[in-house]
């Protein structure tokens, strides 16, 4: 059996990582951080795992979340207009929103506990090229590694040169829980606001991520120093969501909100990357991508973790399947993981660029027909269906023919 390095302990590092133990592969897993020291500190993202990827934890034997009470069952999609778009689909399987710092550590205990090797390791290019020398193959799972130029920016599957959002995101009480739980997402000429449902390790909270339009109102937020101005933040945000979210600020009570605790909040922007799927290091080995590593998406769609773990699971199944692990094996093993990757790009791409006219007509059918709100919000859990049904419009009104024959 080979032996295999994986630099990032995210969900996709993590994932292959379990499924690769299962298969009976050495691996050891090189994490920036130690589990403890992730628990401990700042939130890394907020993302909502749709149905698919909580069955790979199911197969995983990682599903520890996978109660009722934890899951999300739809998308509320608001937009103000003349007419409105409001309508609330529903998932063909649960979601669930974990924070990282419960979640992140837990898998890593179940790796360990499993007979799994962690070591912590700074993600830089010497660094991965001296571990390389003691395995067969290095999948590099690290977001940070990205500064390193092992692999470099694909400019024909890379669109963007700057970031299309700026964030900001935190953890917050104070929101009223919604029955069926959901996803709220609210659209308006400055940007996005999205909450949803979060199990953290001091029990439910709700995440909020703003994703302004650059030069917008709503920016203000990403640069505001709401360490140095907590009750200023808050208060800022407040009126923000006041005027552009009017429907989750309704659910807001004054005298609760607040950040769940000091530093609860991500602030920035980030391009939209799909880098160099693999390279030969110095030491003679081959590197693969995965991840963050790889192709970093607007978390506009939700589909980072989702696509993470998907990948995750293609590239342990060629890991098994095959060998020599040389230039061959991760050229055929990028090409198959395009395939994956290449239509949740196109999606993400499609929604934070300029709003398409066949798109906004998928939302306001929705709004009157219950079947195509569903089929819509199903996509989210099936990102290459999303695809072929919002790619253009003559493929959106064949999709809207089909969701109606069937219904």
């Amino acid at each position: 059996m080979p032996d295999i390095a994986i630099v990032g302990a995210g969900v996709s590092g993590l994932h292959l990582a379990l499924r690769l133990q299962q298969a009976g592969v050495n691996t050891t897993v090189y994490a920036e951080r130690s589990p403890e020291e992730v628990a401990k500190g700042r939130p890394l993202s907020l993302p909502v795992r749709f149905g698919r990827t909580v069955r790979r934890e199911r197969e995983l034997g990682v599903a520890h979340w996978d109660q009722p009470e934890n899951h999300t069952v739809g998308v509320r999609l608001v937009a103000a207009g003349d007419p409105g778009i409001d309508f609330l689909g529903h998932l063909d399987a649960p979601a669930s929103g974990i924070d990282l710092r419960l979640y992140l550590p837990r898998l890593t205990t179940d790796y360990l506990e499993r007979g799994g090797r962690l070591e912590v390791l700074s993600p830089d290019a010497a660094e991965i090229d001296r571990i390389s020398r003691d395995h067969d193959l290095v999948v590099v799972a690290s977001g940070r590694s990205a500064r390193t130029g092992l692999f470099p920016r694909d400019p024909e599957r890379s669109p963007y040169t700057e970031p299309q959002r700026i964030l900001t995101a935190g953890l917050f009480h104070g929101i009223a829980p919604v029955e069926p739980s959901h996803i709220h997402f609210q659209v308006s000429e400055a940007g996005e606001i999205f909450s949803t449902r979060i199990l953290t390790a001091d029990g439910p909270v709700h995440g909020m991520v703003v994703e302004a339009l650059p030069g917008g109102p709503l920016e203000q937020l990403a640069s505001y120093d709401h360490a140095g101005d907590l009750a200023g933040f808050e208060k800022t945000l407040l009126s923000l969501v006041g005027e552009f979210a009017p429907d989750l600020r309704e659910r807001i009570d004054d005298s609760e909100f607040g950040v769940i605790r000091p530093g609860d909040v991500i602030q920035g922007g980030l391009t939209p990357t799909v880098r160099r799927g693999w390279t030969t290091l110095p030491s003679g080995r081959v590197a693969v991508a995965l991840g963050d590593a790889w192709v970093l998406n607007d978390p506009l769609t939700g589909q980072g973790a989702n696509l993470g773990s998907r990948c995750a699971f293609e590239l342990a199944e060629l890991i098994v399947a095959a060998g020599p692990f040389d230039a061959a094996f991760a050229e055929r093993a990028s090409a198959e993981l395009w395939r994956i990757a290449e239509p949740v790009v196109a999606w993400s791409n499609l929604n934070i660029g300029p709003p398409p006219e066949h798109l906004g007509a998928v939302f306001a059918t929705a709004t009157g027909d219950q079947r195509v709100a569903d089929a819509f919000v199903t996509n989210f859990n099936h990102p290459a269906a999303m695809w072929e049904a919002i790619k253009s419009p003559e493929a959106t009104e064949s999709w809207l023919r089909s969701v109606s024959a069937a219904g």
